[in-house]
Parts: structure tokens; sequence; C-alpha cells
């Protein structure tokens, strides 16, 4: 059987590149090569550390911002073919296993599988549950986007997608808690869709300098203490980080009506603030992102509106180097590091 080298996460903290099986296609499934994966800040970083709620499933391949090119086809597949970018393949699906190693998402290896869950519930429409969820998000890349802006598609589906479900966002004020490729999306977005005025609130100068140039009208830099000042200014706070203490520093700064849209994911599912440092009438909503419905949406938003895949990405490294690559992301200028398959 043929091997490959793949990111694999052996236990908290530690990282090795291995070598695994080829992962083997089905009848709905394609192979796919990796051309290029982003590192991400949040979620990678947490899967390392074994941060809370994350419980990885040891050894496990990591990854989920990968982008790779479509080499090899089943019978059933009918959406996709040789040639085509695809967004998110991975080497084991989540919840699965492949030679020995589960999945915190399987994107960091040399090759992977993309599902076509359409064919196969064309088929088999009895049977919806066999088909990985994961396979939605498996989505093609029009060839006019760039590798590196594909790997950052995810994100800014995600994020887009959260502040399109909160509704309206012309004329109102938005604060936004996090200064990481996330949070910058969001200011971004924020600005495309009409915000008022946006406000970026970070630890790090550089990010916050970069935020100024993606859509932020201003930067707040939290000190040691974590405290900052300020009326009620804002109708919608978006918390990227999910800290509860964040959220409640930003009640007091919460207009009548105003919205706390939490997307970052804490250690637990519970809200430990009190509420009552709000305005008398407030609500709280923890986003659910939904970047597949809004693939052709932010395409067509990018393809008139590109952006600029080096204001996110600050490091760029081989499969080898991800230890370098996750090094990176502890240093005060940095957001984003990409992984380049050869």
């Amino acid at each position: 059987m043929e091997r490959m080298k793949a990111v694999v996460l052996q236990a908290p903290g530690d990282l090795a590149v291995r070598e695994i099986a080829m992962p083997e296609m089905g009848r709905y499934q394609a192979l796919v090569r990796m051309v290029a994966a982003g590192v991400c800040s949040a979620t990678d970083r947490k899967l390392f550390r074994a941060e809370p709620p994350f419980a990885p499933d040891y050894p496990s391949v990591l990854g989920h911002e990968a982008v790779g090119c479509v080499i090899e086809l089943g019978e059933g597949v009918g959406k996709f073919a040789i040639g085509d970018r695809v967004l998110r393949p991975c080497a084991v699906y989540p919840g699965m296993r492949h030679d020995g190693v589960g999945s915190s998402w399987g994107g960091f290896a040399e090759y992977g599988l993309v599902t076509d869950h359409e064919a196969w519930l064309l088929e088999n429409p009895s049977n919806p549950a066999v088909v990985p969820g994961y396979a939605k998000m498996q989505q093609k890349v029009p060839e006019w986007l760039d590798d590196e802006s594909a790997t950052l598609l995810i994100t800014w589906k995600e994020t887009y997608s959260v502040l399109r479900d909160a509704g309206d966002l012309a004329g109102k004020a938005v604060s936004i808690l996090g200064d990481g490729a996330v949070g910058l999306s969001f200011a971004y977005w924020a600005r495309f869709l009409g915000a008022s005025s946006i406000e970026v609130v970070g630890k790090r100068d550089f990010r916050l300098e970069r935020a100024l140039r993606l859509g932020a009208d201003s930067v707040v830099r939290i000190t040691r203490e974590g405290t900052y000042s300020g009326g009620r200014d804002f109708d919608v706070v978006v918390d990227t980080i999910g800290n509860d203490e964040s959220v409640a520093r930003s009640l007091p700064r919460l207009r009548d009506y105003g919205q706390i849209l939490v997307y970052g994911i804490g250690s637990t599912f519970e809200t430990r603030f009190d509420r009552s440092l709000g305005p008398v009438r407030w609500s709280y909503v923890q986003a659910n992102p939904n970047e597949a419905a809004v693939h052709d949406e932010v395409l067509g938003v990018l393809k008139s509106h590109p952006g600029n895949p080096a204001d996110w990405v600050t490091e760029t490294i081989s499969i080898d180097g991800i230890l370098a690559g996750f090094k990176h992301l502890e240093e005060p200028a940095s957001l984003k590091a990409l992984i380049r398959f050869s």
C-alpha cells in the first residue's frame, strides 16, 4: 500500500510528521493531491494543546483549512472532475479511523478525499446517514481564485455567514473582540455589509494595525488587566475568542436592543457572566456558521472585491516545517501560517 506524509497529533503538545497509508477511495469519492492548507491559530492550536472543549482522538491527523486538486475519481462521482480544486479534502474523515490514526479534521496530509454527497443521496435516498456531514463543505474552487485565497475561503465564508445571518448591519456600530485572522475577517465583512463604525479589540500591535487596513475604524489594545472603557456605543459585539470575561467587559458598552454574537469556542459551552451588566434589552446569540450555504455568494463578492491573502498569511512553510509554523503563531507579528505541499 502506498504511503504519504501527514501531520499527526500524537498526544497533547506532541505533533509529528509521520508516514501513513494513502486514503482508500470509495465509489462516491475522489482522490485529491493537497496543494495548500492554512494553520488555524484557534482550532488547530487548541487541538495541539488539548484545550477544552476539544478532545482529540489520538493519534489523529490535524488540519481543516486545506485545498487540493482532484487526481482520481470513484465510479459514482458526478460533481467533481479531474483537475478540479476542492476545499476541505481530508486524509481521514471526522469520527473515522484509517491506518491506526483518527481525525482532527484530517487536512494536513499529502493526499485526501472528497465525497460527492449529492451522488450518494441520489442513489441511496433511504440511507443518508452514511455520508459524512463534512462532505457538504467539500466544494469546488473556481480557476480564478489563487491557492492562498482558497485556504482562506473557509474562514471568509464562516465569518460572512455569521454576520449575514445576524441581520442587517447597515448603519450599525460593531465591536469585534479578538485580533486574529477570524477577527480581521469579521472586520473585513462588517465593512462590506455596511456597518457605520467598526472597532477591533486585541493585544498585538501588529494585528491591530492590520485591522485598520482591513476595515476597522478604530482599535483598542487591551492592557494586561484586560480592561477598557467607553459608553454604550455598540449595536453588535462579536466575540471571536470564546471568552466570557471579554463578553462581560463589553456588556456595559452595548446599546439597548444590542446583540452579543459569539463565534469563538471557549473551554465550556456554559455562559458565566452577570447579564445585568448589559442594557435593559439585549440578546445573546451563539453563532452557527454555515459556510456551505454562502459558498457561491462569497465567491461572487470576491470576484469583484478580491481579498489579499498577504493581509492574513504571515508565514509559508512545508509540511515538514509544521512545528516552525506553530512557533510562528506565538510571535507578535503573526496571523496565519500556510502549508505549501510539494
